[in-house]
């Protein structure tokens, strides 16, 4: 048992958890005792039946021995002198009548004689051994066994007179006694309970032991990156074997708080100090194509590309600002109500000078001016111009680019609607984590991507109490979908 249960354990430890091992081996040692229980109970049974049995049958014995005795002394001078045959053990037996199993017999140098209807109960053999074992016993008494289900008891006790007289010998089931069947039965309930309380007990236990496990998991399951400050979990009240991981945890946190503080400030300082060179090379590049009417076309075309990649490694410092911003508690988004048509105006006209090449067209969808909602103008432009920059990166050239608002219950809707690839169902949301691209959506020539937008937008709608979607289909087209509370005022 042991070494079968232990390779189990072995086999097993990679999946099994620690509350499963110990209960596991809680559930052993049940067993283990319940088996010794088992043991102590038959040797006590034992005793049990040498003793209570013993006396027991001795009582039992009384009535139809005397009976028989007197039978004996009854007999004349002549019928003593021919004694014994079977019909003389017969006769004793005459009249002597048992019930549930139970009967007598006299055995002798004349044979064997039990009374009426023993052979529905037993065999002659069955008979013969239980009287022989009984015989041979130093005290005339013995139990059989050999059924476990139903062992006799066997008292055998000698007969007034010589060799021939016999031996009487009393034998009767030992779970027909009512004290006996009701004894076992309580020993049978008494162990299932027994083991029914000790699992009980251990479930309790087990619970009880890992409540300190299940409270530190919850603590981990709130940590964030962006609350490193508040991710220490106190020792205080933790149990002693808790205390050194406890401790090496909040050294852990520490040595990432210092090293996540300094990565936002190396983001934060490099967005910041690059943001300024970049606007002044945009606008010395832009002064130049503007002025200059006699630059060669090459150069002109140069210039223009240089200027949007400026323009485009200037929108990715800005969204690093903002998520480094937002990892330090420190990004601003407004919750006050403004007029969403103008913004949407702001971000179509703004789009529209971006992106030359794509026709931006704008619905309002039944809407009146002005439509007022809660949220931040200046965020609502800068989610809108992303998620054009998107359509326009993922669709065909000159494909069409739709911006529609519409009203809803509460909210309004503002909806970016495009022509382009379509993205995997499986891929949908995915792509609103950072530096994160659907696989097998390809940028036209020309195009990159840092995977930043989406994220921002996603950051910024949440700030607002907003929230953004996508609906998609491979090879008709995307619509992304912005929420925001209608301002009742």
């Amino acid at each position: 048992m042991r070494p079968l249960f232990w390779r189990l354990m072995k086999n097993q430890h990679r999946s099994w958890s620690i509350a499963r091992r110990l209960f596991g081996i809680s559930l052993l040692l049940i067993f283990l005792q319940s088996v010794i229980s088992t043991v102590v109970t038959a040797q006590l049974r034992r005793h049990f039946f040498n003793e209570f049995l013993e006396e027991t049958l001795s009582r039992q014995i009384v009535s139809s021995y005397n009976v028989i005795s007197n039978r004996l002394d009854q007999m004349s001078v002549d019928e003593a002198y021919s004694c014994c045959s079977i019909e003389d053990y017969r006769s004793w037996l005459e009249g002597l009548s048992f019930e549930n199993g139970k009967v007598a017999l006299i055995i002798g140098e004349a044979g064997l004689q039990a009374t009426r209807d023993a052979d529905r109960f037993y065999e002659i053999t069955e008979l013969s051994r239980y009287a022989k074992d009984a015989i041979a016993s130093s005290t005339g008494f013995t139990v059989d066994e050999a059924d476990e289900d139903v062992p006799l008891a066997v008292q055998a006790v000698k007969l007034p007179g010589g060799v021939e007289t016999g031996f009487y010998v009393y034998i009767r089931p030992v779970y027909s006694m009512p004290l006996v069947r009701t004894l076992m039965q309580i020993k049978l309930v008494s162990e299932l309970v027994l083991m029914l309380a000790l699992a009980v007990a251990l479930l309790v236990g087990l619970r009880l032991v890992f409540r300190p496990v299940r409270r530190i998991k919850s603590e981990l399951a709130r940590i964030e990156l962006n609350q490193l400050e508040s991710a220490d979990l106190s020792s205080r009240d933790r149990p002693r074997e808790f205390q050194p991981l406890l401790q090496e945890f909040n050294g852990m946190v520490g040595r990432l708080r210092r090293s996540s503080a300094d990565q936002k400030q190396f983001a934060s300082t490099i967005s910041h100090e690059f943001r300024t060179p970049m606007t002044v090379i945009s606008g010395f590049i832009q002064s130049v194509l503007n002025r200059d009417e006699n630059l060669r076309a090459q150069s002109r075309d140069a210039l223009v590309l240089a200027n949007r990649e400026v323009l485009r490694l200037n929108r990715m410092l800005s969204d690093l600002l903002d998520l480094s911003r937002s990892d330090n508690n420190q990004l601003k988004v407004l919750r006050e109500p403004f007029d969403c048509l103008a913004s949407c105006n702001e971000a179509l006209r703004l789009a529209q000078i971006a992106y030359p090449n794509n026709p931006i067209v704008l619905e309002y969808c039944g809407l009146n001016q002005p439509v007022y909602v809660i949220g931040d103008s200046d965020r609502l432009i800068q989610c809108l111009k992303n998620l054009v920059g998107n359509a326009v990166k993922y669709s065909e050239l000159r494909s069409e680019i739709s911006l529609e608002i519409n009203a809803q219950d509460d909210s309004i809707l503002f909806t970016v609607k495009d022509h382009g690839q379509g993205i995997p169902a499986d891929q949908q949301e995915r792509i609103f984590e950072r530096f994160q691209r659907a696989d097998g959506v390809t940028l036209r020539r020309g195009d990159s991507s840092s995977g930043l937008g989406l994220s921002i937008v996603k950051m910024l709608m949440e700030g607002m109490g907003g929230t953004v979607r996508v609906q998609s289909e491979i090879g008709v087209g995307s619509r992304f979908i912005l929420t925001l509370q209608r301002s009742l005022s």
